[in-house]
């Protein structure tokens, strides 16, 4: 994964050109999914919004997607003299879900339970200071993503919480299985650039009354004739996991 920082006064309106998601009345410390749209109603990747202020967002993208992303964000800054992107290249990302993930608690003296699903805190973890841990994670399960200032840090945490029995490490298979089973979307099977956010079932993430942003005209145009449309259908499998297969598109 990929983790950016957007820092400006006009951060927001900018944020609101690129996404179809409302995030002004997002409170701090809180987060929303949403997509990366273009110009032709499609999805260049799905992200993770933070709101840290109105003037400060943290956001995570999908390393495989990190040149389109750095690519299309360029262009898009041209002319905002008064905004910065931070690519935290030196941050790792831990995702820690399921059941056990309380076990986090022993690494920080802040209250994790406080932190309701979609929040976030900024923390210290194993006497390792300005960690953001936000509850949530792309499985379906209850959990934490964790954002660790440096190589050396992300890997003394990794190695404190494998230190619990209950702790095991997964791949990309063991998410994506749990993805499927949730119904979340995996971006290259289930999205991609010629995708809407309608076609995807994402209708939900797109505001109300949010006008503007980019491909906004073929997302209206989208949700004003379903049936003129293909959709994302999801199906169930007996007895066997459905790791690896995307989902059927319909009418």
């Amino acid at each position: 994964m990929q983790q950016h920082r957007f820092t400006g006064p006009h951060v927001l309106q900018f944020l609101h050109r690129l996404v179809p998601t409302d995030l002004e009345p997002l409170p701090p410390n809180r987060s929303s999914l949403s997509v990366l749209m273009n110009e032709n109603g499609g999805i260049i990747d799905d992200l993770m919004i933070t709101k840290f202020s109105s003037k400060d967002f943290y956001i995570v993208t999908n390393a495989t997607r990190r040149e389109a992303d750095n690519a299309h964000f360029k262009e898009q800054l041209s002319g905002h003299d008064d905004l910065v992107q931070h690519e935290l290249i030196d941050n790792g990302l831990i995702a820690l879900q399921g059941p056990s993930s309380s076990v986090l608690q022993r690494l920080t003296s802040t209250d994790l339970s406080a932190v309701k699903f979609g929040g976030c805190v900024t923390t210290t973890l194993l006497g390792i200071p300005d960690v953001v841990v936000s509850r949530g994670g792309y499985t379906g399960e209850d959990g934490f993503e964790i954002s660790i200032p440096g190589d050396e840090a992300t890997a003394a945490i990794t190695q404190a919480l494998l230190e619990y029995e209950d702790v095991k490490l997964a791949g990309l298979a063991a998410r994506d299985t749990l993805r499927l089973e949730a119904g979340l979307c995996l971006y290259g099977h289930d999205l991609d650039e010629t995708t809407s956010p309608v076609e995807a079932g994402l209708s939900w993430l797109v505001g109300k009354s949010r006008t503007g942003y980019l491909g906004y005209d073929i997302v209206k145009a989208h949700s004003s004739n379903l049936s003129g449309i293909r959709r994302r259908v999801g199906f169930i499998i007996q007895g066997a996991p459905a790791r690896g297969l995307p989902f059927f598109w319909g009418c």
